[in-house]
């Protein structure tokens, strides 16, 4: 079930030949910033923790979005197996193409055969975009409060 339903976009899981690609396609969403150390990292987490969580969506075998998941619990005071869908992205001459909603229904799917049963997301509440997105995906507002403090 790696591959979409869209006749052009494909996911798939991550792959080590996957990290030019990833760093470029971050860079572009950020405005050109470039993190590749962050992306060392990352790469390096996601790839070791759940491999099957990290996937790729690609066109003509060009990286077009990604998105990263984790299993956790006890933290926060939530029970254990809860998963997170932690870092997506698409590029943005690909959105409204279903990109994003491909990613996470493969995720999705991903955190089903591994008997997850809650999936938790966090984005900024000013970030209507993602409220929108995430919601159309079936997601709706949980129970956890986000609370912060300025230093």
């Amino acid at each position: 079930m790696l591959e979409s339903t869209a006749a052009i976009i494909k996911v798939r899981l991550l792959k080590a030949d996957d990290f030019d690609a990833l760093v470029q396609l971050d860079s572009k969403l950020r405005g050109g910033e470039n993190r590749r150390e962050y992306w060392e990292k990352k790469f390096a987490i996601f790839r070791l923790r759940h491999p099957n969580l990290s996937l790729v969506a690609t066109l003509n075998e060009i990286l077009v979005g990604y998105a990263m998941g984790n299993i956790s619990g006890w933290e926060f005071g939530v029970s254990a197996g809860i998963g997170w869908v932690e870092l997506i992205g698409t590029d943005p001459e690909y959105r409204r193409h279903h990109v994003a909603s491909e990613l996470i229904e493969e995720l999705l799917h991903q955190f089903r055969t591994l008997k997850v049963e809650s999936v938790y997301t966090l984005f900024t509440a000013a970030n209507e975009e993602m409220r929108k997105f995430f919601f159309s995906m079936g997601f709706r507002e949980g129970q956890l409060i986000h609370c912060e403090i300025s230093l």
